[in-house]
């Protein structure tokens, strides 16, 4: 039989697996909400899903999200569990995290460094910059490392174009070369 780890005990500070923080995934801290079970049956009650559907589209067993919708305690891999609900449900990202009890604990150098998604927010829904179909409901699907670093790549390109790049150089190296 494998070696499954027993499910996290509430109000204990969860790390992330090397993977997980290489890819953005962060530390987190867990309190029982009750009412998260009510809260996340409504939610798939107001979609018109069956358990079965939901726990299809989510990945989940339908034990588990049984168990998560009747208030029995459940493992968490992952916080993109909770981003899978709220994309499925149509919720804020942060709603359903706040509803589960889990409040992310980011690292001190992204704190510093972007301490506000409202830097991200103006970036990325600016008109001029704002890419195709992306509206203010995206935000919250991106991590604070994801935000960091579209913030720093804006910075980045803005260096590049006052230094007098150009967007050829970066799209076709070759054929600006041969143009000068």
């Amino acid at each position: 039989m494998p070696n499954v780890p027993a499910p996290l005990p509430s109000g204990t500070v969860q790390q992330p697996s090397e993977l997980a923080r290489a890819v953005g995934e962060v530390a987190f801290y867990r309190e029982h909400h009750a009412s998260f079970g009510p809260y996340l049956r409504q939610l798939r009650l107001d979609r018109g899903l069956s358990l079965r559907d939901a726990s299809d589209q989510l990945g989940l067993t339908f034990a588990k999200l049984q168990k998560m919708e009747t208030g029995g305690r459940f493992r968490i891999d992952s916080l993109s569990l909770f981003s899978a609900i709220a994309d499925l449900y149509g919720r804020p990202r942060h709603e359903v995290l706040e509803a589960a009890g889990i409040k992310v604990l980011e690292p001190e150098e992204l704190v510093d460094e972007l301490d506000d998604d409202a830097v991200f927010a103006r970036l990325v829904l600016h008109p001029a910059l704002r890419p195709l179909r992306m509206d203010d409901r995206w935000i919250d699907s991106f991590s604070s490392l994801q935000k960091k670093q579209w913030v720093e790549f804006a910075r980045r390109m803005e260096a590049f174009f006052h230094a007098g790049g150009s967007l050829a150089q970066v799209l076709e190296p070759q054929r600006a070369t041969e143009a000068e």
